[in-house]
């Protein structure tokens, strides 16, 4: 089958402290510290076969994350941007959607010919993390597309236990392709919908919502947003490309935080009262962070999203003196967050499709990495 790998050379930093765990697995923790001078190919490879708890899922559409393009971009000395955990070499992708053609022995949740999705970190439901409910945060986890095989392929083998059936959606898109296009779009909703409402504590319908940052991320997390019933949605991005897609999805405050100061802005759309909840999808901190604490409303909810390259200065007494909470969040595995959002899109109350601005055939996989990586589209689909 045809499939998309990324690989690198192994040689960690002469700083970084490599464990036992990571030089045994190549498992790097921290992926920019140990890969370095990466290469991208489409290649032939063998055909998964299931195990006993997995289906095989013909994929269709795959999204382009931000983290995709983060394995192939490098600093000085050649290490890639990415810095979390990644195994290489490894058929990248993790944001998809397609039709299961077989079934392991032990499987029990689905057929041949259901359309799923999937969540990505694989948890293993033993370990300490896992007993309390954080599967995210498995201590034995695998993730789609980063330690195991992902979805840049023909064919998938993923965990049943990581699958959701998104046959829904064809009863709220015109055709069954355009119900895979809106499906390839879910994991990425997921990101921000988790941080809402799974993270957050009391974000409720009517208030008003800040991105800082309209990539996929941050336009998916605008799309829910909205679906949830915010007062208004307010986002800054400086690419104009971007702030077009954001005005076609139907957003009427997008600016341009170079050209309109975000705190003056943010004061004239809510007439002084601020943001109830801020979103930080930019990764630019020490530009948002200094916006963020100077217009957080009474009680706000600041969500941190992006993977930051560096950390902010972060003025405590704002948030004391607001009763404001900050919240991490990374992920989206477990808390009903998946059904949630796929009963969203097939509500009609969530649809990310005129947010994707470009589509590319697996063939030409590497044109579809670049032409993500010019940062100025929605989303990049690989059509499979």
């Amino acid at each position: 089958m045809q499939s998309l790998v990324v690989d690198a050379q192994w040689d960690p930093r002469a700083e970084y402290d490599v464990s036992d765990a990571e030089r045994e697995s190549k498992k790097a923790m921290n992926a920019s510290q140990v890969w370095r001078d990466p290469e991208l190919r489409v290649t032939e490879r063998e055909r998964p076969t299931p195990e006993g708890d997995e289906v095989l899922v013909r994929v269709r559409y795959a999204g382009i994350c931000g983290s995709d393009v983060s394995m192939l971009e490098t600093d000085e000395d050649g290490y890639v941007h990415y810095s979390a955990y990644l195994r290489l070499p490894n058929v990248t992708g993790h944001e998809f959607v397609g039709e299961v053609v077989e079934t392991g022995d032990d499987a029990q949740l689905f057929e041949e010919g259901d359309l799923v999705t999937a969540e990505v970190t694989d948890y293993c439901g033993r370990c300490n993390m896992c007993r309390q409910g954080f599967m995210g945060h498995c201590e034995n986890f695998e993730q789609l597309g980063f330690t195991i095989p992902g979805a840049f392929a023909e064919y998938a083998a993923v965990p049943e236990k990581l699958c959701w059936d998104v046959s829904a959606l064809r009863d709220a898109y015109e055709t069954d392709d355009e119900a895979l296009r809106a499906a390839a779009t879910i994991e990425p909703s997921t990101i921000t919908y988790h941080g809402l409402f799974a993270r957050a504590d009391g974000v409720l319908p009517g208030d008003y919502h800040v991105y800082h940052g309209a990539g996929p991320i941050g336009l998916t997390g605008m799309n829910v947003s909205r679906a949830a019933g915010a007062g208004k949605v307010i986002a800054f991005e400086p690419s104009d490309a971007r702030r077009e897609v954001a005005r076609d999805l139907g957003f009427e405050h997008v600016y341009n935080p170079i050209e309109d100061d975000p705190v003056e802005t943010i004061a004239s759309v809510t007439d002084g009262e601020g943001a109830d909840v801020h979103v930080e999808t930019a990764g630019a901190v020490s530009q948002t962070y200094p916006a963020i604490e100077d217009s957080l409303a009474e009680g706000a909810n600041v969500v941190h999203i992006s993977n930051a390259a560096s950390d902010p200065d972060v003025a405590l007494r704002k948030y004391q003196g607001n009763s404001a909470q900050l919240y991490g969040s990374e992920g989206h595995t477990g808390q009903q967050v998946y059904p949630r959002v796929i009963r969203l899109m097939a509500a009609g109350q969530l649809d990310n499709r005129p947010l994707i601005t470009s589509t590319f055939d697996l063939s030409n996989a590497d044109e579809a990495i670049r032409t993500a990586a010019e940062r100025v589209d929605g989303k990049v689909l690989i059509e499979i």
